[in-house]
């Protein structure tokens, strides 16, 4: 999964399947919910990072990204989500309610790939949750993040350490101004590393910058692309 047959889908639920039911639900911003689960861990815990898996149809899956794990409760967790793509994923999330009984799909944790101290986190609103999960533990990171403009009052009210960027009309493209400008200012001369996560067109153009302006290695930098322009929303 993402996509499977069905059969193949109850083998894989069978196997990495976890009971859980939802205790809250939110909406930090436009665009986005936040959601308060239980959810018995897998082996070695829940840790924030830990990607998951849901079933949205007995043939599609969607990835999603533990933000938090309960202090006192290692069996609570959280997960920020984005909306606004009318995909599988969000008709699914939006049909949950509190109390609502389901299952979600994890295996052990597998730590995000990342090299450096000082770190650059880029990515869209699909990307938020696991952003913040990677940059809880970084040495003052820096973290920008392009989300609708509506959600940045918000979403910046909440997170003020990082830079919350109103979309332009192509994917991508704010981020992309405010990295070539942070890097012409002089603003990013101290990194050795950098995350960059979302869309994957996208994705290259930030490469491409931190490679050929910053001479960053392209093994510094990790990326993860979460969707492309012309294939199916989340």
């Amino acid at each position: 999964m993402p996509r499977a047959p069905a059969v193949i889908g109850d083998l894989v639920e069978s196997a990495m399947g976890r009971p859980a039911h939802l205790l809250d639900a939110g909406e930090p911003a436009p665009g986005f919910l936040e959601l308060d689960m239980h959810a018995e861990p897998p082996p070695g815990g829940w840790h924030p990072g830990h990607e998951i898996q849901i079933r949205a149809t007995p043939t599609q899956g969607r990835r999603y990204t533990v933000r938090t794990v309960g202090v006192t409760d290692p069996q609570r967790i959280g997960i920020l989500v984005a909306t606004e793509a009318e995909g599988p994923g969000t008709t699914w999330m939006r049909r949950l309610r509190v109390g609502s009984r389901t299952t979600v799909l994890a295996g052990r944790h597998r730590p995000l790939r990342e090299h450096g101290t000082r770190l650059l986190y880029l990515g869209d609103g699909c990307a938020l949750g696991t952003l913040d999960a990677c940059a809880q533990g970084g040495d003052a990171p820096i973290v920008a993040v392009e989300v609708p403009a509506d959600a940045v009052e918000p979403l910046a009210d909440r997170w003020p350490r990082y830079r919350f960027l109103p979309a332009a009309e192509a994917p991508g493209d704010a981020l992309q101004s405010w990295l070539e400008r942070a890097v012409g200012n002089d603003e990013l001369g101290n990194l050795d590393g950098a995350v960059l996560l979302g869309h994957a067109q996208s994705i290259q153009r930030q490469r491409r910058v931190l490679t050929d302006s910053l001479n960053l290695p392209r093994r510094a930098i990790t990326t993860r692309p979460y969707w492309a322009t012309g294939r199916a929303g989340l």
